[in-house]
């Protein structure tokens, strides 16, 4: 586990108080985090009732990846497609090149997800350093893991942030920066220990950091992660039954046989060791001779061993975890003899489209402040263009329906052609809106130019029916002959 320092040299008394207390809390929430990204990465331990399981159950692996299928449903409908400017205007070269530079599509889907294992996750904008190629403005994520702060509900936002920049094994702290309203505190590792190593002032009344949180309210502000206990519970649940039929799987080809009226010695070779007992299982012919008496050994079979049991509790199982992540049971990959219905699909698929929808009104917001936050630092005159997230569809309609319901929306009146809500529908990216209007403006200059060619041709004929331009000079003389023509 990665080492945070505890004190840093270069802090004033109130700074190194802060970072001392957004350090505790980081520490107080790591244990759980950690738990939840095991769970997401199936790497839970197995949780042994103490009476159902065997000791050398212990050392076998079951991986069970709901909590990861929980996630990943909802954050695939859960995607920033980019940004479009709030005015209705084409987007700006310099936003358009800040996007690309902070590879902001990956960024939102690393930072989406993470908010869904942990609960929350920041985004901070950072100074870069262009000397080395960097961008101006880095738009940088860091999950729970690395990164915490305290929420101010009357500004209902950050005041003040802990984030902590790791390599990429996650063992090493790289640097380290610590926000309030007032600074922004860079600070590098300096020979054994951290020191101060910038102070930016923070203009505005928010700090550069967003907090992306899921299902927050006002006692949670922080969020709830998808990976809630009722997941983890279902998910220990699902691992013990899976142990438990592989275990009964060694014997479930061979059913359990017994004995009567025969000695110990039977059951030792010539070299009286004792004969295992998988052989004695697997023996297709069994021969026992009889006892001292003369009597002829009983030997019987049990019943068979089944599967149902197993499977029944863990279609159980997995019926409930559906129910509590809004899935359908079909997607948990477990088959059942009745499949789910279209209208239990569609239904829990249109709960999974609300809970991204919910999504989008969670994270839009802070994305466009932190967008806004960048071009600041950016340009070189500080200017913003309001901007606003473009999301797509959660339903995920396929592209004959959504193209449908435009055309109805078109001809109908309802939309323009060329209306970004018609885009919208449509699902077109960034790339796709910015080709469509450089092809639209082209098409219209282009028709203009032929509307003007047309006009002179038929002037040059003498054969215009339309009436005749007024062409005299703003003091009432005519003009010469052709100044017309020449003029357009």
């Amino acid at each position: 586990m990665i080492m945070l320092p505890q004190t840093i040299s270069g802090l004033t008394a109130a700074e190194q108080d802060l970072y001392r207390r957004l350090l505790r809390r980081l520490l107080e929430k790591r244990g759980r985090n950690r738990l939840r990204s095991k769970y997401y990465d199936g790497r839970n331990e197995l949780k042994d009732i103490g009476y159902s399981l065997p000791p050398v159950a212990k050392d076998i692996e079951i991986v069970v990846g709901w909590p990861e299928k929980a996630v990943e449903a909802l954050a695939n409908r859960v995607v920033l497609d980019g940004v479009t400017m709030q005015d209705g205007s084409d987007l700006s070269r310099k936003v358009a090149d800040l996007l690309d530079e902070n590879d902001l599509r990956n960024t939102a889907t690393s930072a989406h997800a993470d908010a869904l294992v942990h609960s929350c996750s920041f985004i901070a904008v950072l100074r870069g350093d262009t000397s080395i190629g960097e961008p101006e403005a880095i738009i940088q994520e860091f999950s729970a893991d690395n990164a915490t702060g305290i929420w101010d509900k009357r500004r209902h936002g950050l005041s003040s942030a802990l984030l902590f920049e790791v390599t990429d094994d996650g063992k090493t702290v790289q640097s380290i920066y610590l926000m309030d309203y007032a600074h922004t505190v860079g600070i590098v590792r300096s020979g054994a220990g951290f020191a101060v190593n910038s102070r930016k002032t923070n203009g505005g009344n928010r700090i550069p950091c967003e907090l992306l949180a899921y299902k927050p309210d006002a006692k949670r502000p922080f969020g709830r992660s998808r990976i809630s206990r009722t997941v983890m519970s279902l998910t220990d649940s699902a691992v013990r039954t899976f142990l438990r039929s592989e275990m009964q799987a060694e014997l479930y080809s061979v059913p359990p046989r017994y004995f009567l009226g025969v000695e110990p010695e039977l059951f030792r070779d010539e070299n009286d060791n004792e004969i295992p007992t998988w052989k004695l299982m697997m023996d297709h012919i069994l021969a026992i001779p009889k006892d001292k008496d003369g009597e002829k050994p009983e030997v019987g079979q049990f019943p068979q061993y089944s599967f149902e049991p197993h499977s029944a509790q863990l279609r159980q199982t997995a019926s409930m975890f559906a129910a509590a992540t809004s899935m359908p049971p079909d997607m948990m990959g477990v088959l059942t003899d009745n499949p789910s219905s279209a209208e239990a699909i569609d239904k829990a698929q249109k709960e999974l489209c609300l809970a991204a929808e919910q999504c989008q009104s969670w994270f839009g917001p802070a994305w466009e402040r932190i967008i806004d936050r960048a071009q600041k630092l950016a340009g070189p005159d500080g200017s913003v263009q309001a901007v606003a997230c473009q999301w797509r569809n959660p339903s995920t309609p396929s592209r004959a329906a959504a193209a449908d319901a435009a055309v109805k929306l078109v001809q109908a009146g309802i939309l323009p052609v060329d209306s970004d809500v018609t885009y919208d529908m449509l699902d077109l990216s960034d790339r796709q809106r910015r080709t469509l209007r450089k092809e639209q403006r082209a098409a219209r200059a282009q028709g203009n130019i032929d509307q003007l060619r047309a006009r002179m041709n038929m002037e040059a004929a003498g054969g215009s029916e339309q009436p005749e331009t007024d062409w005299r000079k703003p003091d009432g003389t005519a003009a010469a002959a052709g100044a017309g023509a020449q003029g357009v």
